[in-house]
């Protein structure tokens, strides 16, 4: 062999070698670039984690509202209920109480016209008993309806403010359950 081909086969062995360098340098490049697209896709999945705990954080934290506000709720209802058994209570007791003087009153007055007409008095009797059963039941009425209209007006604001209380829970579960799923 001459000199010229061997110093043509070296050549052709040096392309070679600078072809199988530039494949190597080319995946070199792509590994490099898959490094930097791991390491982005790694600190995204950091910053959505944090994001998502402070998601979680301020869910907690609203929770713990609600559950405060209902406990709240719950004792202003009691004490609602304490005051309206009160308030029956004392309604009742002025209702004996004007029963009791009505009574002495109509005692002395039957004790009058007893000496004058019997028969005049048991009329007198029936048409008081039926008057007192009246005001007796309308008064009743009133205050049942007071306390009725009352109660019922507790009931609906607490009612609303459970419902709108559940709807704002349910709503951020389900912001929270979409972000988890979008990222």
């Amino acid at each position: 062999m001459s000199n010229l081909q061997k110093f043509n086969q070296t050549l052709e062995s040096f392309n070679q070698e600078v072809g199988q360098l530039k494949d190597v340098s080319g995946a070199y490049k792509k590994l490099q670039q898959l490094t930097e697209t791991y390491n982005q896709i790694i600190k995204m999945f950091d910053e959505n984690s944090k994001t998502l705990d402070k998601i979680n954080e301020l869910q907690k934290a609203q929770q713990e509202k609600v559950a405060k506000s209902l406990v709240e709720i719950e004792n202003a209802n009691k004490q609602n209920k304490t005051e309206l058994a009160k308030l029956l209570e004392e309604k009742t007791d002025i209702i004996r109480k004007e029963n009791k003087d009505f009574y002495k009153d109509l005692e002395s007055t039957i004790k009058i016209k007893l000496d004058d007409n019997k028969s005049e008095i048991k009329k007198l009797i029936e048409n008081e008993r039926n008057q007192i059963k009246q005001i007796f039941e309308i008064e009743f009425a009133k205050n049942t309806k007071e306390l009725r209209q009352v109660i019922e007006a507790e009931n609906k604001t607490i009612k609303i403010s459970v419902w709108v209380i559940g709807g704002l829970t349910l709503i951020m579960s389900i912001l929270a359950v979409i972000k988890l799923w979008t990222t």
